[in-house]
């Protein structure tokens, strides 16, 4: 699978977006579940790459989630339920160096010549957070980049904790 950037200066960029639902309560909320369950049980060695992409997902968004202070509880029992989506596009550059300069910052591989005429994919990981009571989105952050898979054990880490750096951290009752 795919997707997303950086760790350090040298990494390729990506881009971050977030928002919050003024409906949404966030003093009020303390734990949380997932929306579907996993692809496959925890249980090694993992049957492809989309069941691997997914345990890293989650293990990675529980960890965010475990770090702001929200205690993960069976579905049916949690104030917020989490889930996330993967999107992919073709995406087309100007014929001009500063278009092809900001496709190679994003981890892009091809020559300017393939890169103009066949255009490149560009893959987008969306994490939202609803009510689980009133089944409202409160919260959704995404991260995009153009798919490099050599580039996904180092970007996923990066792009989640880029993601959660605007998530509202739980706050004493």
């Amino acid at each position: 699978m795919l997707l997303l950037s950086g760790c350090a200066a040298t990494m390729p960029s990506m881009e971050i977006r977030s928002d919050r639902n003024p409906a949404g309560n966030f003093a009020a909320y303390a734990t949380y579940a997932w929306t579907t369950p996993p692809l496959q049980a925890p249980a090694w060695p993992a049957q492809d790459e989309r069941v691997s992409f997914d345990w890293q997902v989650r293990g990675l968004v529980d960890q965010q989630m475990t770090r702001l202070g929200y205690t993960p509880v069976p579905a049916g029992q949690s104030d917020l339920l989490l889930d996330y989506g993967v999107r992919t596009e073709e995406a087309s550059m100007n014929d001009d160096w500063g278009s092809y300069a900001r496709y190679r910052a994003e981890g892009g591989t091809q020559s300017a010549g393939t890169a103009w005429v066949m255009g490149y994919e560009r893959g987008t990981l969306i994490v939202d957070a609803t009510d689980a009571r009133t089944r409202q989105l409160v919260w959704f952050g995404q991260a995009s980049a153009v798919v490099n898979p050599s580039l996904r054990e180092q970007r996923l880490p990066e792009a989640i904790g880029r993601i959660f750096a605007s998530f509202p951290p739980r706050t004493a009752p």
